[in-house]
């Protein structure tokens, strides 16, 4: 189902862009790549690392929301699902914390995964801004809360450990303000509020985790080490110029129109799909007990997905529509090359003994 899911967020991408290309997902381009794909990748990791069967509750009503939006025509449906997906994830967390300990990361990844609920309310709502600001925080949250796990061992000063805190309160104090504004129909400068802080807040993100991450001091290892490395520290860079060309559109300096709204496909592609790219060699062997095969082949797609996304810039900010229309293609070139390197990667993979009768 996410693959399904993927393979129609790509397709109504690229239609939305000039292609001739199956337009099932078309007008819902962006629910089906976060909730119907990202939704049930993640659910999905987080059911199997809590070893709890009933966790593929969200994992299977996330990919089953996507069908029924772009495969049934059922929006209304769709959003039941993701609801249910959303509740079930929240659950997983809090059993998490019941059973083993309550953590720093354990509430970002619950507090992002309320994000997706309130998002998916705000779409029902027809709140775009709103849905898109909840929908990316969820993304955006899990990052940052799996990120400050793998660095819960890590000494770190006091002050950043606080100025984490500090900006993920803040990130979350944005989405409640959007959704809370769309709900209650509120003037379009508590949007604008909102979208100032959330920018603000993945701003302060990004340079967090350049600074303390480890991901960048990676960059120069070898094998998978280095491949996580360079794609983190490339995600952090475009999350980073994300949140820079949002900050411009929230004060009015760049045009709502031009360069500014590559924002959020900044976040979504050059940033989170540089997380997918960086942790596929950890997830493979924990989903599906696959170790693939290194080959530095699978560094390329995110060197094509950055240069895509550097097109795509110049095509928003100058106004050519066939260079949009091929920064589209490249991306999608950039995520099935990916796909298609790790299948390689996992053919060549050694396969362990047989067990001796």
């Amino acid at each position: 189902m996410a693959a399904a899911n993927l393979l129609a967020g790509l397709s109504g991408g690229l239609a939305r862009l000039g292609w001739d290309v199956g337009q099932a997902a078309l007008q819902h381009h962006g629910a089906v790549m976060v909730c119907g794909f990202f939704g049930t990748l993640i659910s999905l990791e987080r059911a199997v690392a809590l070893r709890r069967g009933p966790g593929l509750l969200a994992p299977l009503a996330a990919g089953g929301g996507g069908l029924l939006l772009w495969a049934a025509g059922r929006p209304d449906l769709a959003a039941i699902a993701w609801l249910l997906a959303a509740a079930a994830l929240v659950a997983l967390y809090a059993l998490a914390g019941q059973t083993r300990a309550w953590s720093l990361h354990l509430r970002v990844e619950l507090a992002a995964a309320l994000a997706w609920a309130g998002g998916t309310l705000a779409w029902t709502q027809l709140a775009l801004p709103a849905a898109t600001l909840g929908w990316m925080a969820f993304l955006v949250g899990t990052i940052a809360g799996e990120r400050r796990e793998l660095m819960q061992f890590v000494r770190l000063p006091r002050w950043a450990r606080r100025g984490f805190v500090m900006l993920v309160a803040g990130g979350a104090a944005a989405v409640a303000l959007a959704i809370a504004g769309a709900a209650a129909d509120l003037p379009v400068a508590v949007d604008r509020l909102a979208a100032a802080l959330w920018w603000a807040a993945c701003a302060a993100l990004a340079l967090w985790l350049l600074r303390w991450d480890i991901a960048p001091r990676q960059w120069r290892r070898e094998a998978w080490l280095g491949h996580t490395g360079q794609c983190l520290t490339v995600g952090y860079v475009w999350l980073l110029a994300a949140a820079a060309l949002g900050l411009g559109r929230a004060a009015g300096a760049l045009d709502a129109g031009g360069a500014a709204a590559v924002a959020p496909h900044a976040v979504l592609l050059g940033f989170v799909f540089a997380m997918v790219f960086g942790h596929a060699p950890i997830i493979l062997p924990a989903l599906a007990r696959i170790r693939p095969r290194y080959t530095g082949w699978a560094r390329l797609p995110l060197w094509l997905l950055s240069a895509s996304l550097l097109l795509r810039l110049a095509a928003a900010a100058t106004g050519q529509p066939p260079w949009l229309a091929a920064a589209g293609a490249l991306h999608a070139a950039a995520i099935a090359g990916f796909a298609a390197v790790m299948a390689i990667a996992v053919l060549r993979a050694p396969r362990p003994a047989p067990p001796r009768q």
